[in-house]
Order: C-alpha cells, then sequence, then structure tokens
C-alpha cells in the first residue's frame, strides 16, 4: 500500500511526488512516456515557476544548461515595454500563497521539456519515489464508491495492480483519470489560439521578446541547445487557413507581427527541427477532488498558452497539493478538510480573475484604442510597467492593476504621447486590416 499514486510524470506529477517523497511519505509515479522526452509545451517558466525549482533544490542544474534572463521585451503594435517581475511581488507572492518566501530568485527561462522532466523525474527518484515508467494506466481501482489505487500494463505487457490512500491525476488536460471519472468540465472557454513553434540556431537576441499586432502574436526566447524557440500563435478560428502552408505562414505571420524579427529569422537563422503545432487550447475547469482522488497542473485548469503559465502554476500546484496531503497523511487533519484547504487556495478570487484574464487574451481580439493608450502610459513608468508584467505573469494580482482608478492615475501620470506611434495614424483603418484573416 502506498500512501499516493501519482499519475503522470511531467511537471506537476513529478514534482508532487517528489515533494511527497520528502516528507517521507510512500510515492508511486507512473507515466506510459520513457524519460528524456518532449511534450506539447511553451517550455516557459516565469520567475515564481523558478523559484520553486530553488526551492526544491533543483534550479542549479536546470540554469547549468539553460540561458536565463531577468528582463522580457513586451511589444504590441509596435509599443515597447520592457521589464521585470518585482522581487518584493515575488516575495509577497509565496508568503501569500505558502507562508514563506524562501527561495525567490527573479530568472525566468525556457527549458525543454527532454530536459526539464528528465531533471524533475530523477529528482522524486532520488527523494525516495517509486518511478515506473512506459507503464500504461488502464483502470481505477474502485471500492465502495471509492479510489484505491490503478491497474495498469507494464513494458513487458504485465498487468500489475497497486493501492494507496490516494490517486493524484497529473496527466495533463486529457487526463486519463478525470475521464475514467467522469469528471465534468466547467467555466469553458473554447475561443482560444493556434500555436506552432520550433527551433532556431544562429541569432541570438539576449532576452525573451514577446510581440503582438492586430490578432496575431509571436515570441522568441532563448532554450537549451544554443537554440531560441520561436512561437507564432493566432485566433484559432484562422487555423484552417494557417494549416494549408505552415512553413510559409509561420515565417508570413513573423513579418506580420514584427518584420525585424521575421527578417532575422528568415536571413540568419537555421531551424534545427520541424514545425510542432497545437489547435486545441480552449480553457476549462474540473472538480479538484474527490473520494480517493485529486486532480493537479492541467488535469483540472487548463489554460490557452498565450501566457505560458502551464508549468508555473503546475509546480504552484504541487507545492500546494503536497501540504494539504501531508497535513492528512499525518494525521494532523481530517481528508475532507485537508482537500477543502487546499480548493480554498486554487479557487480563490484572484485564481478566477486570472483565468479569465487568460481566456479573454485567447479570443486575440485586436486592443482597442484605449487598451494600446495605456501601453504608451506605461512606457513612462518604469515600477507601473513591471506590475503590469507581474500581472500578466500571475504574480500581482489581475484586478488590482486593471482596477479603474490605476488606469485613471497611469493615464494622468503619462509622460510619454501616442502621436510617436504609427498605429494610431488611422486607428479605424487599421484595425479594420486587422479582422482580415492574413492567411486566407
Amino acid at each position: 500500500m502506498y500512501d499516493a499514486i501519482v499519475v503522470g510524470a511531467r511537471c506537476a506529477g513529478a514534482s508532487t511526488a517528489l515533494l511527497l517523497a520528502r516528507r517521507g511519505h510512500r510515492v508511486l509515479l507512473v507515466d506510459r512516456s520513457s524519460f528524456p522526452s518532449d511534450v506539447i509545451s511553451t517550455h516557459f517558466i516565469w520567475p515564481h515557476g523558478m523559484s520553486y525549482l530553488n526551492r526544491w533544490g533543483v534550479l542549479d542544474q536546470v540554469t547549468a544548461v539553460t540561458p536565463t534572463h531577468t528582463t522580457v521585451d513586451v511589444v504590441n503594435d509596435g509599443i515597447r515595454l520592457t521589464g521585470s517581475v518585482p522581487v518584493d511581488l515575488l516575495r509577497e507572492y509565496f508568503r501569500d500563497l505558502h507562508g514563506d518566501d524562501s527561495g525567490v530568485v527573479q530568472q525566468y527561462a525556457s527549458v525543454r521539456r527532454r530536459v526539464l522532466d528528465q531533471i524533475l523525474v530523477e529528482a522524486a527518484a532520488k527523494a525516495g519515489a517509486e518511478v515506473r515508467t512506459n507503464f500504461n494506466v488502464r483502470e481505477l481501482v474502485t471500492e465502495d464508491g471509492r479510489v484505491v489505487g490503478i491497474r495498469g500494463r507494464t513494458a513487458d505487457g504485465q498487468t500489475v495492480e497497486d493501492r494507496a490512500r490516494i490517486v493524484v491525476g497529473a496527466d495533463g488536460r486529457n487526463s486519463f483519470v478525470a475521464r475514467t471519472l467522469n469528471l465534468p468540465k466547467f467555466d469553458e472557454r473554447p475561443r482560444c489560439t493556434f500555436a506552432y513553434w520550433s527551433y532556431w540556431s544562429g541569432f541570438d537576441l539576449g532576452p525573451g521578446q514577446i510581440h503582438r499586432r492586430g490578432r496575431l502574436a509571436c515570441a522568441v526566447v532563448p532554450t537549451n541547445f544554443e537554440q531560441n524557440m520561436v512561437l507564432v500563435w493566432g485566433p484559432s478560428e484562422w487555423s484552417r487557413e494557417f494549416r494549408a502552408d505552415v512553413p510559409g505562414n509561420f515565417q508570413k505571420a513573423l513579418d506580420f507581427v514584427s518584420p525585424e524579427l521575421g527578417a532575422v529569422v528568415r536571413d540568419r537563422g537555421t531551424r534545427e527541427e520541424r514545425i510542432y503545432g497545437t489547435l486545441d487550447q480552449s480553457g476549462f475547469l474540473r472538480p479538484l477532488y474527490g473520494p480517493g482522488w485529486v486532480l493537479v497542473g492541467d488535469a483540472e485548469s487548463a489554460k490557452d498558452q498565450c501566457t505560458a503559465i502551464g508549468i508555473t502554476h503546475a509546480f504552484r500546484d504541487a507545492e500546494l497539493v503536497t501540504a494539504a496531503l501531508d497535513r492528512w497523511l499525518t494525521g494532523d487533519t481530517t481528508v475532507e478538510e485537508a482537500m477543502t484547504g487546499y480548493e480554498a487556495r486554487r479557487r480563490s478570487q484572484n485564481a478566477a480573475a486570472y483565468h479569465d484574464y487568460v481566456c479573454t487574451l485567447a479570443e486575440m481580439r485586436p486592443y482597442r484604442h484605449d487598451e494600446l493608450q495605456l501601453f504608451v502610459a506605461l512606457r513612462g513608468n518604469q515600477q507601473e510597467t513591471d506590475r503590469f508584467i507581474a500581472t500578466h505573469a500571475d504574480v500581482a494580482p489581475v484586478s488590482e492593476f486593471f482596477q479603474a482608478s490605476n488606469l485613471f492615475l497611469l493615464n494622468d501620470a503619462a509622460k510619454e504621447t501616442s502621436a510617436d506611434h504609427a498605429v494610431f495614424d488611422d486607428f479605424a483603418a487599421t484595425s479594420r486590416t486587422y479582422q482580415q484573416n492574413l492567411f486566407a
């Protein structure tokens, strides 16, 4: 009998197994994949995600092979903002959510999953978790309406059954655990982005860049193996036309969103792998826990990639669920009280506001005139620029930055004029062109 069986050994699952094992619990971690291997991902880890890795003592392994930076460029319709997530807000985030602010770092990184997931799986094994890869979970074992274990097939074809006090579903947005339990989705947001990406060598642009123009966006972030991850995305309703010529439309999107960036990739870059893509990134929530089971990461809260928050939220969930399960497994509280506490932190008003923020951004509506004016105003205020980036990264509450009084103050204090930015020259005509499918 295990204390916990964790289904899914990537960011959410391996982290949860690592932390539970370190607290002395008997853990089985299973995954159908073998490691190292890649998976659909933005690879991006915001500073609070990197802070979790530092808290767990594995950050040095990641940064030894991965470039890191502290500033990021966010460019909307040519209006460039450069900033960092402030350290004081990072510390406040950890104190509010976890009760301590140890391990805070201001770095971010883009880490290939073949690198990151292997580090986490090896750390979980070193901590004492039993790791079983190439293992397909076929059934959840239930008794009296409660999940009590799993039944699955090993790489050599043997069917085995294992039991535990709790089964943790950490198996992603298409979670087998959630589907087997017939868990409903709610707060579904079908309007999302399509995304295509690959890896280029041959140039070094320094810190990461995120560009958006109209209904399209792109990002370039340095990653492992002296390469850059280059990503383009747009509204899902344009995906069919994009797919008609993926390489050609990939470059076309880059040239439209940022002609300078498009030229760098076209003229100086060498693509090292094929172009990968994903079309279904709709957002939804699922119930967090029930008799004998609990969900973490994308299995319980899936969101579009447009803010690249998935890995960071998986790490957050791992710490929260581990703290809750540890209180129950050690007899400090009942399972119901432990899970209620986990749910209270995961379903807070701030979490709901951020979920709504991501899903609204994923609709890829062109920015309004007043929204672009806000970006112009921010250029004259580094403190508020940093707080905007912290809001985008889910470190500062969305409701605080976008409250009306703060926006009025920003506008009143603007030190720059919108006259210097071409997008305002004939805004109505520009907005009309943005509604046209570039790939049709």
